[in-house]
Formats: structure tokens, C-alpha cells, sequence
């Protein structure tokens, strides 16, 4: 087996895997808008029957805009802190680390691919 067909068989492997993701993760969001669509739809004709369009509305709106608001403040809480100014961007990769990387890269990557695995591949 040359070294372009494993090269081939492995980012078949890594893109098909993270294409069907993908596709789930569309589909996904995909119902959940439509979903949202559709209980808002429900919840505004509710109100409207107690409270008027006028009134359904705007508590429609001040539910999604709280909602947004909740969203928001906790990405900003959860937000990544800046690195300490002090640092040296890379320092840990020298030559000799990044060669060790890629050797044990390499080493990991060749004993994945050499499992034996209850299928054959063809």
C-alpha cells in the first residue's frame, strides 16, 4: 500500500465522518428554527386571545429578547481570558519539540491505521 492511499483512506475517514456530522448537525438546527417557528406561532395566538395582538406580541418579543439577553451574558461570562502579556507566543515549540511531535504523531497515526479491526478493508 503506498503512502497516497493511506493518506487517501485516512482524510476519507476524518472528512466523510465530519461531512455526516455536519449534515446532522444542519438538520438539526434546521427543526429546532421551525420548531421555535411554530411555538411562537401557538404561543402568540394564546396570548392573543387573552391579552390582544397588540400585548401578544410585545410579550412574545420581551421572551425572546430576555432569551437573547441570557445568551448573551453567559457567553461573555464564559468568554476565554487573555493570555498574560509576558509570555513569548511559542516559546515551548523549538526545533527538537516540534520534530518529537511529529515523530509521535507519525507513530500514533501508523499504529491507528495498522489495527486489526473486525472488518477487512477492501
Amino acid at each position: 500500500m503506498r503512502f497516497a492511499h493511506i493518506t487517501e483512506i485516512a482524510l476519507d475517514y476524518v472528512f466523510g465522518r465530519l461531512l455526516r456530522r455536519a449534515i446532522v448537525v444542519a438538520l438539526f438546527v434546521l427543526c429546532a428554527l421551525i420548531a421555535i417557528y411554530h411555538f411562537t406561532v401557538a404561543g402568540t395566538l394564546a396570548l392573543e386571545a387573552e391579552y390582544g395582538l397588540l400585548y401578544a406580541r410585545l410579550i412574545v418579543a420581551a421572551v425572546y429578547t430576555a432569551a437573547s439577553l441570557i445568551a448573551l451574558i453567559v457567553l461573555w461570562a464564559t468568554r476565554t481570558k487573555p493570555l498574560l502579556e509576558n509570555q513569548v507566543d511559542g516559546a515551548l515549540i523549538t526545533p527538537r519539540n516540534a520534530q518529537m511531535a511529529m515523530l509521535i504523531e507519525a507513530a500514533l497515526l501508523g499504529f491507528t491505521l495498522g489495527k486489526k479491526t473486525g472488518s477487512r478493508v477492501r
